[in-house]
């Protein structure tokens, strides 16, 4: 399994530092590797990841002061449907409103370390299961974003800026073609021609001048990189 990066937002502290070590912890003892990062309050973590949120999973106290755990839930599905989010909580009664915002789990204060162990062991195995719908991230306007590589239909440069289109919406900022693909470093990225990568999981069919994607678009096929394109097209799904 690939490093698991996991975000806990808890304003009491002595409790936030002891749940980033039980955590912290588990996954060592487990052989999975981990990133942990911490806040004091849901502002914090909004004002740090303002957009797309670099984590598996997010482990948030309902009780935090100002913005609540909730609200803060509420905010991130707003921009992020699937990441898994893991309630911290002493009030029951929040656990029917916390299944609208499709939290996983629910740890009841005072929780059994037993309790904890069995939430982590649930991010693992989702991640898991997630592994068809890998993702795939970058560095936008001064933000992480991050991205399911299967919505990902080709990447073109024009000059020193990439335009990089998706099913559903596109981005354009300056940036470097070269250091894009090895940042990615992907098998199923491959160039069409000098200056567009395209993504074969989203490629219909390749002949000798044009490249035809899942939404009817039609890219164009250079001379010099036809055989390498279909090569690593007949590879990936024979």
């Amino acid at each position: 399994m690939k490093e698991l990066r996991i975000g806990i937002c808890e304003d009491d502290i002595t409790q936030l530092k002891y749940l980033k070590q039980e955590v912290e912890n588990y996954y060592t003892q487990n052989g999975i590797s981990v990133v942990i990062e911490i806040f004091e309050s849901a502002e914090q973590l909004l004002f740090q990841y303002p957009s797309d949120l670099p984590f598996h999973c997010l482990l948030l106290d309902i009780g935090l002061k100002k913005m609540d755990g909730m609200n803060l839930a509420k905010r991130i599905r707003e921009r992020d449907k699937e990441l898994t989010i893991i309630f911290i909580t002493g009030e029951r009664d929040y656990v029917f409103e916390g299944y609208k915002v499709g939290a996983v789990r629910f740890l009841l204060k005072p929780y059994r370390p037993e309790d904890l162990a069995e939430a982590l062991s649930c991010v693992a195995k989702l991640e898991e299961e997630k592994s068809s719908e890998e993702y795939i991230g970058f560095r936008y306007q001064g933000e992480y974003v991050k991205l399911k590589k299967n919505d990902i239909l080709y990447v073109k440069v024009n000059g020193h800026y990439l335009y990089l289109k998706l099913t559903d919406r596109e981005y354009s900022y300056k940036g470097s073609m070269k250091q894009l693909k090895e940042e990615w470093n992907e098998p199923c990225f491959v160039y069409a021609n000098r200056s567009m990568l395209v993504n074969l999981e989203n490629v219909e069919r390749i002949t000798r001048t044009e490249c035809v994607l899942s939404n009817g678009e039609s890219l164009p096929v250079s001379r010099g990189c036809y055989q390498n394109l279909n090569q690593a097209f007949v590879e990936m799904f024979v």
